[in-house]
């Protein structure tokens, strides 16, 4: 009797972990990484890039522009993961941070407005498609939450488009 129940509760078990949806073989997870280049920082605050452009420009000191221009950046990258952890539509997308493997997206994206009072924040994506070499633009969001929402949209539409039928 206790092995009719044992082999019973065995198979039970393995029916439920078949009725789940099937893994294919050799599928991985699509990654997404911010665009590392010397040139340009991942999320741009545009800004605090024209008012550090306006003040090198009269040859005044830099220094405290840059450190406002950094700290504005670091916030604007803290909303946006934010963002991109709540996003449902970002479930299964690996971020990897700076020096992890080469992603199969990069992603830069351009704050415009997002702290000038009467104007609606826009935050403006550029994704690109490492293994096809092309430039994705995705037009402009309201928030982190929507920008990360599309480019995530975007990701899964060329990686795994069966993934958004679910």
């Amino acid at each position: 009797m206790k092995l009719t129940i044992s082999v019973l509760l065995l198979a039970a078990l393995a029916a439920a972990q078949l009725t789940g949806k099937p893994q294919s073989p050799g599928k991985r997870a699509p990654r997404l990484g911010f665009v590392q280049s010397k040139d340009a920082t991942p999320i741009m605050d545009t800004d605090m890039f024209d008012q550090q452009k306006y003040v090198e420009a009269s040859e005044s000191d830099t220094s405290t522009m840059k450190a406002r221009r950094a700290s504005h950046e670091a916030a604007l990258t803290r909303e946006f993961m934010g963002g991109f952890n709540q996003a449902k539509e970002c479930d299964g997308i690996v971020f990897l941070g700076h020096g992890d493997q080469e992603p199969d997206f990069a992603l830069q994206i351009m704050v415009d407005s997002h702290d000038t009072p009467g104007q609606r924040p826009v935050w403006v994506s550029v994704l690109r498609d490492m293994s096809k070499d092309n430039l994705m633009s995705l037009g402009d969001e309201d928030s982190a939450k929507q920008a990360a929402r599309s480019i995530c949209l975007a990701v899964w539409k060329v990686a795994a488009p069966d993934h958004l039928k679910n």
